[in-house]
Parts: C-alpha cells; sequence; structure tokens
C-alpha cells in the first residue's frame, strides 16, 4: 500500500518553503492546470481571476495553496487522478476539499451568520454565535470479500458499464467501522461474513470521503443484490477478474492484493 509521506496537511509543517504553489480549480471544481501542462501553478503567476489563496499543506518542501478561478476550463481530479503521483493525489484531493468546504459553510449553520477564516485553527469561526466550523470528513467503507480463490464484485449504475468494483458505503452515526462493514456488504448482497480485517485508507475528494478498505471471508448467505445500489453481482475468480478499478484507487489497490494472495 502507499505511504504518502511526501505531503503534509498541515500548511505551516515547513517554516521556509522552497516555492509557493497553487491549485487552481474553477466553479465546478474542476483543475485549471498551468500553462506548461503542471498540475500547480507557481502563486506569482495565478490566473487573474483567481480568489483569495487558501493554505492547504506542504508538499514535499512547497507550501500549497488552492484558489478558485471563474471562467477558466479544467480538468477533472478522476482524469487526473490516475497520471498523478500518490502525493500529488493526496494535495490535490486536501486542496479541492478544503475550496468546497469554504465555499459551502460561508454562513453559519446554526445562525446564518457570516463566517471567518481561522488558517492557524483550519475552522470557519461564527463570531455572532461563538461557533466554529470543521472541515467535513464523511467516513466511509470499502470490502474486499472473498472465498478461497473467488471474488465477489459489483456493477453500480453510477459506474461505466464494463467497470466492476467492491462493495462499499457510508458508516452511519454511532456505527463501527467493522459494523458497517458487515451491515454494508449484507444490505448490498446478503453475503454474511468472517475474519474482516482492516487494511489500508485512503481520502476520496468525490466530494470529502475517507475511505476505509478492509478484507473478509464469505461466511454463508444466500447473494441477491440491492437493486438500487447494484446493477450486477457476480463471483470472479483471482485469475480471470473483469475490468476493475486502477490502483491509483483504494479498490484496485485491495483487489491486486486478494490476487496476490495478501489479504
Amino acid at each position: 500500500m502507499d505511504n504518502l509521506t511526501d505531503f503534509i496537511a498541515d500548511p505551516w509543517a515547513v517554516a521556509a518553503p522552497a516555492r509557493e504553489l497553487v491549485a487552481v480549480f474553477n466553479d465546478g471544481l474542476d483543475l485549471y492546470p498551468a500553462v506548461d501542462g503542471a498540475l500547480f501553478h507557481d502563486a506569482a503567476a495565478v490566473p487573474a481571476t483567481a480568489d483569495t489563496l487558501l493554505p492547504v499543506g506542504c508538499l514535499g518542501q512547497d507550501r500549497l495553496y488552492v484558489a478558485r478561478a471563474s471562467g477558466t476550463e479544467g480538468r477533472s481530479l478522476r482524469s487526473v487522478y490516475p497520471h498523478a503521483t500518490p502525493a500529488e493525489r493526496a494535495a490535490l484531493g486536501a486542496a479541492r476539499q478544503r475550496l468546497q468546504w469554504v465555499q459551502d459553510h460561508a454562513f453559519c449553520g446554526r445562525c446564518g451568520g457570516p463566517t471567518q477564516w481561522y488558517e492557524h485553527e483550519y475552522t470557519l469561526y461564527c463570531a455572532h454565535c461563538d461557533r466554529r466550523h470543521y472541515p467535513r470528513v464523511s467516513p466511509c467503507v470499502i470490502v474486499a470479500v472473498h472465498e478461497g480463490d473467488w471474488l465477489l464484485l459489483g456493477r453500480s449504475p453510477r459506474h461505466p458499464p464494463d467497470l466492476w468494483t467492491l462493495i462499499a458505503g457510508f458508516i452511519e452515526p454511532g456505527e463501527s467501522a467493522e459494523a458497517a462493514v458487515t451491515r454494508e456488504v449484507y444490505e448490498e448482497t446478503g453475503a454474511q461474513l468472517a475474519d474482516v480485517r482492516y487494511q489500508d485508507s485512503e481520502s476520496w475528494p468525490f466530494p470529502h470521503q475517507l475511505m476505509l478498505g478492509y478484507s473478509a471471508r464469505f461466511a454463508g448467505g444466500h447473494l441477491r443484490r440491492a437493486e438500487d445500489e447494484l446493477v450486477a453481482l457476480e463471483w470472479f475468480h483471482r485469475d480471470s477478474l473483469p475490468r476493475v478499478p486502477g490502483d491509483w484507487t483504494i479498490a484496485g489497490r485491495l483487489i491486486r492484493a486478494f490476487q496476490k494472495g495478501s489479504v
């Protein structure tokens, strides 16, 4: 699994940054690359329409900011991610989530008053009701359900018609991640599980998920797909898998780990 040691979600982790870089997004939160095709702009060369720079973190020895620029043609992060390094994906994902958080919380959700940016605490503060609003993170689980040499995969109506992937879902309030694994798999497939084991995690900024990856052994049950969640559900042998997500996703890495026998 990838170790994202080159991106730190703390803008002040490097006291004297080598450069100041900016991830620029348009109004639709698509990435606007620099003129030379680079993912990040130099802070002195951002588009004239860019809003105020918001600090995001440190990418190596560089400090990273994010800004929105109206009227620019962008590229979706989903199209950029397969060609980016793990550190670049982490930085871009953090930047997009920071920007969306600030856009979505310009006003306090409790009293409706305007919020103010407190950069050193990474919070938006409402002076009227003394309330702090922190960035939203939505925890999810994704699980590789296997039985011997066979892996359970589903097709979602939200994905390309030939793409198969693992079962995933959001954690409900009051629920542990392991309980969410058991519940989500049963709700979507009817499968019962054993040996539920944590494997890895990944920030997924579409819009603000934290994916917790698990493996689990099929322990029985009559398979039946949840028709509102899946258009197909099948077992596949490790040597004859269909098209699955790339290794730049946690789903792809969990599937590759199953193929290698390491989950």
